[in-house]
């Protein structure tokens, strides 16, 4: 069995982005040392376990200090078996990023994923600091770094209503110009974004279908760019990458949610506010229970099922199932309260809508071949 460990080392972030799901960005509480080992153990005493990948998550890892994750990689390194060989991940705003940091990263051959949703006044929009100002200069100033450093990495942009609202040429060349890769998320109108006047919904279909569309094709024409989204679903699509049927892999349930007060669940991180309300039952602590003996649990058994349920009403009904593979169950359940649905509103918005698009820029191409 292969797994990812994502450890949620403090709720706390020293910015105070506008769409953030992560819930008490003010909770300065962390995961102690101790509690990491713990888990480490138990993971590592699994002996059909093939690999364990670690990713730091929410709030903003690095305000843990260097210090702190010196050790934490050591314990991660030094408690593990023979055979395994984890890789590193982290998921930061990147403004705290300095040379020293950089250094450690490239030391331990870490991926470094960094959120930033392209140009200046786009980015500080959406991304601004406790006191409200934009954090667009201090991220772009770690990313300098990270490339200075050689450290391998890409972007994460969240696109918004205000995204649609700009040029997707300016923000294509935003990351093509610095030779960033990079994907995206949208900013749905589901859970905590319901309300939200920047989330996106059904109205802003066809301005989005455009937008991604001019994305699709400057994605094309330029050689060495890399749209995780775009690269992932074109080889998914043309069989460079064949489906696998392993719901657990699909349904997010091979991952390990750790969170600061010892906490874990397995499933989606975006299930991190659910598993403190309603999915309350599928949530353990580590001071009275085992990673591996929660999954015989009924109550995580009964979540089992219903994820798995849903991903085989979408492999059965949708004819985009091997574009998205059933898609994020926090998606399904933050929109309905259930995993076991099928379509729902971030797969209209974008699952169902660039397999189109890839399909329909072949075919122009093709003909114009022919032609």
């Amino acid at each position: 069995m292969r797994i990812v460990t994502v450890f949620h080392p403090t709720r706390f972030c020293n910015l105070d982005c506008r769409y953030c799901w992560a819930p008490d960005k003010d909770d300065n509480l962390k995961l102690s040392l101790p509690i990491l080992s713990e888990v480490l153990t138990q993971i590592y005493a699994r002996s059909d376990l093939s690999n364990c990948d670690f990713l730091w998550l929410t709030g903003e890892p690095l305000v843990m200090g260097l210090d702190y994750f010196k050790s934490a990689v050591s314990l991660c390194k030094d408690l593990k078996p023979h055979h395994l060989s984890p890789e590193f991940i982290i998921q930061t705003n990147g403004t705290l990023i300095n040379d020293a940091w950089a250094e450690f990263f490239a030391e331990h051959d870490f991926v470094v994923g960094v959120s930033i949703d392209g140009p200046k006044h786009i980015h500080d929009l959406q991304r601004v600091t406790k006191a409200g100002t934009g954090s667009f200069d201090a991220t772009l100033r770690g990313i300098n770094l990270l490339v200075k450093h050689g450290v391998k990495g890409s972007a994460i942009c969240v696109i918004s209503k205000a995204t649609l609202n700009t040029s997707p040429d300016e923000l294509f060349s935003f990351f093509y110009e610095r030779k960033i890769a990079w994907s995206y998320l949208l900013e749905a109108k589901i859970g905590e974004h319901a309300a939200s006047d920047r989330a996106l919904d059904k109205s802003d279909l066809p301005k989005l279908q455009t937008f991604l569309g001019r994305l699709i094709e400057l994605w094309g024409k330029h050689h060495g760019t890399y749209i995780r989204d775009f690269d992932q679903l074109s080889r998914r699509l043309f069989g460079a990458v064949g489906f696998q049927s392993n719901y657990n892999n699909l349904g997010c349930l091979d991952i390990l949610n750790v969170t600061a007060e010892g906490d874990f669940y397995w499933g989606n991180p975006e299930l991190l506010s659910a598993t403190k309300g309603d999915l309350r039952h599928i949530r353990f602590n580590m001071s009275n229970a085992d990673v591996w003996k929660c999954r015989e649990s009924a109550e995580f058994k009964k979540v089992e099922r219903e994820i798995h349920d849903g991903i085989s009403k979408c492999q059965s009904q949708c004819p985009y199932f091997a574009g998205c593979q059933g898609g994020n169950p926090a998606h399904k359940y933050y929109q309905y309260g259930r995993f076991d649905i099928t379509s729902h509103l971030t797969c209209e918005l974008n699952d169902q809508i660039i397999p189109n698009l890839l399909i329909n820029k072949l075919e122009r191409e093709l003909s114009e071949l022919a032609a």
